[in-house]
């Protein structure tokens, strides 16, 4: 991440000069442009969504989004709404990566910086950057070098970039997270320490894995944004509009608390008191609040929360320090029986049953194995040319998910990638056997270039397309 922050020293200054002044002549109000390129660097394109409410000349705020895999339409899909409520246009890089060698993402949103500043009407004070996972620590990291021109961050299943101190975070921070994301316990230890060191942040965690958030939490997202700019006065305040805010906070306060989650109403409650002061009523919201914080229930949850968090820590030092020993171990086990040292069965049934909280502990702790052992550490091992061990973790990856298709794909990439042509089919045929079916990915993966020039591979991709489908290649 020392590689981004260098660039987004670069991006500060761009950013901050050069770009053409904002003009009425891009694409009409009130529609989704899928792939707009970019006309300084027509290597780099993205998508565009311009709701109703920035027409006729309006400057516009905009969220440029940075997707992990650049699939630009899936976070505008997630914001659409609360694009069309507020006013805010979208732009979405097809060029932004997460977990790669260089760094895409400055120049992504360079890019589309310079070329949406050119295309549309604009508000100077009011460009935000988004991101999810490796694309969230580059929003973080970029904002941080260009705070001026940045006026805040939507962070979503990921934190800071590594090295980076919550303290003296220079723009309004709001991360998002599911409960099943493997990150999650970052996301909480974060959202503590931006409380302590007083930073402008918010996190909504909502039900799901490492993913984008759902369009009411992209709503939430959003509003806040929309406070912090009325707080601050990059936009006028408007009593109505903090007054509906607010009432909706209030509202979703309450039906936490009539669904038996006192604690959750008891922060939500709070949260609103602290968002609004200044701009409407908090009065009734902080009451709340302090009434549901005094409640043996909610001091109850709290403590427990925080066991649970210590605990699952520590159970992720201990995973991790078992996958390194494995790593370096020149005798490879069984999968089954590394499988077996690390706790997987028994986190498997305990997802399976136990307590709501309890499962939820388990399904995050398997995440965490699973991207681990299914990603990190083969791509770590390949690259030092270590075969074997890769094909350990990516073993042990079966274990955690023996009826996905994907951990199959995976071993056949590792296969592949290390010339083994054999073992990549038989595992392809594993992964067909489990339901895969994306073939024409095969014709696209890197990780397959060797073996697309196997004439047995040729003559096992068109038998696993069955009778009928169009050859394929050469």
């Amino acid at each position: 991440m020392r590689r981004c922050s260098r660039l987004a020293a670069a991006l500060a200054l761009l950013l901050g000069c050069g770009a053409a002044p904002g003009r009425a002549d891009g694409p009409s109000a009130g529609t989704l442009t899928e792939r707009v390129v970019c006309r300084e660097k027509p290597d780099q394109a993205y998508a565009l969504y311009v709701p109703e409410a920035a027409g006729a000349g309006r400057a516009a705020p905009i969220l440029y989004l940075l997707d992990a895999r650049g699939r630009a339409l899936l976070p505008i899909e997630r914001f659409r709404a609360a694009a069309d409520s507020f006013g805010w246009i979208l732009a979405s890089s097809y060029n932004s990566r997460s977990d790669t060698k260089d760094d895409p993402n400055t120049p992504a949103l360079q890019a589309m910086w310079r070329d949406t500043h050119a295309r549309l009407s604009l508000d100077p004070p009011r460009a935000y950057v988004g991101g999810f996972s490796g694309g969230a620590r580059a929003a973080a990291a970029l904002a941080a070098q260009a705070p001026r021109e940045i006026a805040g961050v939507v962070a979503c299943g990921a934190g800071l970039p590594d090295g980076a101190s919550p303290r003296g975070f220079p723009v309004p921070w709001f991360g998002t997270c599911g409960d099943r994301d493997f990150n999650y316990l970052e996301m909480r230890a974060l959202d503590a320490a931006l409380e302590k060191a007083k930073a402008p942040h918010r996190t909504a965690f909502f039900e799901g894995g490492h993913d984008w958030p759902p369009p009411d939490v992209a709503a939430r997202a959003v509003a806040w944004l929309e406070l912090e700019a009325m707080r601050s006065g990059a936009r006028p305040k408007d009593d109505a509009v903090a007054v509906r805010l607010l009432a909706d906070e209030v509202a979703a306060a309450a039906s936490l608390e009539n669904a038996g989650d006192p604690a959750g109403a008891c922060r939500r409650y709070a949260e609103a008191a602290e968002d609004f002061r200044g701009l409407a009523d908090t009065g009734p919201a902080a009451a709340r609040a302090e009434a549901l914080g005094r409640s043996d229930a909610v001091r109850r949850s709290l403590r427990e929360a925080a066991r649970r968090d210590d605990r699952d820590r520590a159970e992720l030092r201990r995973l991790a320090d078992r996958l390194r020993a494995a790593a370096k171990d020149p005798e490879i086990p069984p999968a089954a029986t590394l499988a077996a040292a690390l706790g997987i069965p028994g986190l498997r049934a305990r997802a399976a049953g136990g307590s709501p909280e309890e499962r939820l502990s388990a399904e995050r702790l398997l995440a965490n194995l699973r991207v681990e052992t299914g990603f990190y550490l083969p791509e770590e091992m390949l690259a030092r040319g270590d075969a074997a061990h890769a094909r350990l973790m990516l073993e042990v990856a079966v274990e955690i998910d023996p009826d996905e298709p994907r951990v199959y794909y995976n071993l056949a990439s590792a296969e592949a990638r290390s010339g083994r042509t054999q073992r990549a089919l038989r595992e392809l045929d594993r992964a067909v056997a489990k339901g895969f079916r994306q073939f024409d990915r095969l014709e696209e993966d890197p990780d397959f270039a060797r073996l697309r020039e196997d004439p047995g591979f040729r003559r096992w991709l068109a038998a696993a397309r069955g009778p009928g489908a169009p050859a394929a290649g050469p």
